[in-house]
């Protein structure tokens, strides 16, 4: 199985030609926007507990995880936070490093998973939350960003 085109990132790939990919295999720039807009209209209730999973007009966008709210929070907040390196691990002195730590940790595994409901509009993609570099280097994966952050008219700027 080839791989998605989140799954493929690297530094060389900016970030609208991955929103292009991602957009195409749902069907276009349109449905990936309207899935954007989606999860931003979606309230926090809906992202957090069991059901692991949000239905949009154009399809499905699901998680392999249960979140809970304090780690939910503490992800977006951190998906926020712009530092020079895009490191959220902060150091070991910081209050916040453990509460941070924990959440890298649980939500390590974290992958969300978009699928279209016709299949001729695309395969779909998958994407981590998380991008963990090393020990010491934790970032927010750039289309968690897109896809829970940024805001719509960025978004749709950054789209190529």
């Amino acid at each position: 199985m080839e791989p998605t085109p989140a799954e493929t990132t690297n530094t060389e790939q900016t970030l609208g030609e991955l929103l292009h990919e991602c957009a195409s295999a749902v069907g276009g720039k349109n449905f990936f926007l309207t899935l954007a807009e989606t999860i931003r209209s979606t309230r926090e209730g809906i992202l957090v507990g069991e059901k692991k999973q949000i239905n949009y007009s154009s399809g499905i966008m699901t998680w392999n995880k249960t979140l809970y709210a304090d780690n939910w929070r503490l992800l977006v907040e951190s998906a926020k936070v712009r530092t020079k390196d895009g490191n959220i691990l902060l150091p070991t002195e910081d209050k916040r490093h453990k509460n941070i730590l924990n959440m890298i940790r649980t939500l390590k595994p974290l992958v969300f998973t978009v699928k279209p409901n016709n299949s001729e509009d695309g395969e779909g993609f998958s994407f981590s939350a998380l991008e963990v570099i090393d020990d010491k280097t934790t970032q927010i994966s750039p289309l968690f960003k897109a896809m829970f952050t940024m805001p719509m008219d960025v978004l749709k700027k950054t789209m190529v």
